[in-house]
């Protein structure tokens, strides 16, 4: 898994901080991430929020959840995981993780897949959905 390094943010391999917000001021509703890492033997995202709470949401919970057209559907089309609602060999392999503006991570599989981008507030929900956390 690759993760890399901008301005602001810290990244390191593993159970290590892999990215860290800049200067985003605590939100009442507690969906502001102060950092996120890799449990990579456990395969999940780790979240780390301003109010204190930590979450792991498993990768496939994750890639399930995907908010992209091509995953959930758009114009009255079904997507991806309405037709085929399982993952395939492989579909939750996380390669790298990416901080968009002051609201949303995209994840970039493994398999190519780099359209979603989890705005905080719903990487919140599913690390609380009882997949993971702390």
């Amino acid at each position: 898994m690759t993760s890399g390094s901008t301005e602001g943010r810290a990244a390191t391999h593993h159970n290590g901080p892999v990215a860290t917000t800049a200067n985003s001021p605590a939100t009442p509703d507690g969906t502001t991430p102060r950092r996120f890492g890799y449990d990579e033997p456990g395969r999940a995202l780790l979240v780390e929020w301003l109010d204190g709470q930590g979450q792991a949401i498993p990768f496939s919970t994750l890639r399930k959840a995907c908010p992209c057209a091509l995953c959930r559907g758009e114009l009255g089309r079904p997507g991806r995981f309405q037709l085929e609602p399982n993952l395939r060999p492989g579909e939750d392999e996380l390669a790298d993780i990416q901080l968009v503006g002051n609201y949303g991570l995209k994840a970039i599989w493994n398999d190519g897949h780099d359209t979603g981008i989890y705005r905080f507030e719903q990487l919140r929900q599913l690390g609380g959905s009882g997949s993971g956390g702390s």
